[in-house]
């Protein structure tokens, strides 16, 4: 639904114009939506209302509000803002920041299907502007300098978007934690997604640092471009996580020493061996990144996820779907790669499907001053539609040349 849409069909919910829904959970769905102000002020939001057939449980209720108060304390560059928490009716709504941008999880499955692995540079600034965002969040004290302690508790790349800045905003903090807080978790309930909880909250064991483990398994996800702790089910996958085998990223892809010795001490299953700190492990990411001289900027970040989604998917670009696209194309349409386009193709890694999952650790990463940044227009001129009929030409003579030596041949058989 477009702001121009009548009023008469709006849906309205306080000072909020709701448009369309942007994600659904259990608890709430989230909308875009717009302020009302005067003299035809607005300002984009991230509406989230809880579900109505929930509103008469008292506990959820509770839960929700648990939620708004506690994101409302947060105001870090890289943590979605809380604005407003309201009532309308029997409908409980946050009015959150609206970030425009991709989520991880989004940015994983275009490099799976056709973008290729993320250059290094790049990955180092997504964890490292993680590592702030939950700094900020693990230190965090109320108005009389009490430490509120709060835990994330789902940092996962579905929670981490990458702005259309190439700023990093965590979201989703309805399931953190603060110690101080008056909400308690049932006793033997995992909150947040398997793949990323810490081994000793698997126990019962919850502190600021099952955040930190969950961030080296996002770090090591976003290197390789595969699923660190996937199971079957959630039995396994919590297996594995306990349990299960870890190879630094290195085994995946050609990475210096020291890069995997940071994610690797992310992923300490003891958390006295871990990084103590959210500071600690951004500092050493920065440490590093400075030394590899693999710095890179928001503009940067921003540039190579553009044109990561510019990329066509491995089973789209061929066979079948190929031929049925270039079919379809008029054919006036021409081909246009620039030079620049030329050594993008070039430099960029590629990833098979997830059904091969064999990534290889040939390919070289692009430099910092040569992420991507152009795009490249796919190959759909009128020179393939006369490569198919000359195909389908030869097929056809093929085909009569074989019929013909099948008859002859059962002639002299009979």
């Amino acid at each position: 639904m477009s702001a121009s849409t009548p009023e008469a069909t709006l849906d309205v919910v306080g000072p909020y114009v709701v448009y369309e829904q942007l994600g659904k959970g259990g608890m709430a769905t989230v909308h875009r939506a717009e302020t009302q102000g005067v003299e035809g002020f607005r300002r984009p939001i991230a509406l989230k209302r809880l579900l109505s057939h929930l509103a008469a449980d008292p506990d959820l209720v509770r839960s929700f509000i648990h939620e708004a108060r506690l994101a409302s304390h947060l105001h870090h560059t890289n943590v979605a803002q809380t604005y407003d928490l309201g009532r309308v009716g029997d409908t409980y709504f946050i009015a959150m920041e609206y970030v425009p941008g991709a989520t991880l999880a989004q940015i994983l499955r275009q490099c799976d299907a056709a973008a290729g692995l993320i250059p290094i540079p790049v990955v180092l600034s997504i964890v490292t502007q993680m590592c702030d965002g939950l700094d900020h969040a693990h230190n965090l004290c109320d108005a009389s300098g009490k430490p509120l302690g709060i835990i994330h508790r789902d940092v996962s790349p579905a929670n981490v978007i990458v702005s259309n800045t190439g700023i990093v905003k965590l979201i989703d903090f309805g399931i953190a934690k603060a110690e101080s807080s008056g909400v308690n978790t049932q006793t033997g309930m995992i909150k947040g997604k398997f793949g990323y909880v810490a081994p000793e909250y698997t126990s019962g064991q919850l502190d600021a640092r099952c955040d930190l483990w969950a961030v080296g398994v996002v770090a090591h996800e976003l290197l390789t471009g595969r699923r660190l702790f996937q199971g079957q089910d959630n039995f396994e996958t919590i297996t594995r996580v306990r349990e299960g085998k870890l190879d630094p990223p290195s085994r995946t892809r050609p990475l210096p020493p020291e890069l995997d010795a940071i994610v690797m001490t992310a992923l300490q299953r003891d958390p006295d061996q871990r990084w103590q700190s959210a500071a600690a492990m951004r500092n050493a990411l920065a440490n590093f990144a400075h030394d590899a001289r693999m710095e890179v900027g928001n503009a940067q970040v921003i540039a190579w996820v553009e044109w990561a989604f510019t990329q066509v998917s491995h089973d789209e670009d061929s066979g079948l779907a190929r031929v049925i696209d270039m079919l379809a194309e008029p054919s006036s349409v021409s081909m246009h790669v620039s030079i620049d386009d030329r050594e993008v193709q070039n430099q960029t890694p590629t990833v098979p499907r997830e059904k091969s999952r064999q990534l290889s650790v040939a390919r070289a990463e692009p430099a910092p001053h040569h992420l991507p940044t152009s795009k490249m227009k796919a190959s759909r001129g009128p020179s393939w539609v006369a490569v198919i009929i000359v195909l389908l030409a030869l097929g056809g003579a093929a085909a009569v040349v074989w019929m013909e030596y099948y008859e002859l041949t059962y002639e002299l058989a009979y």
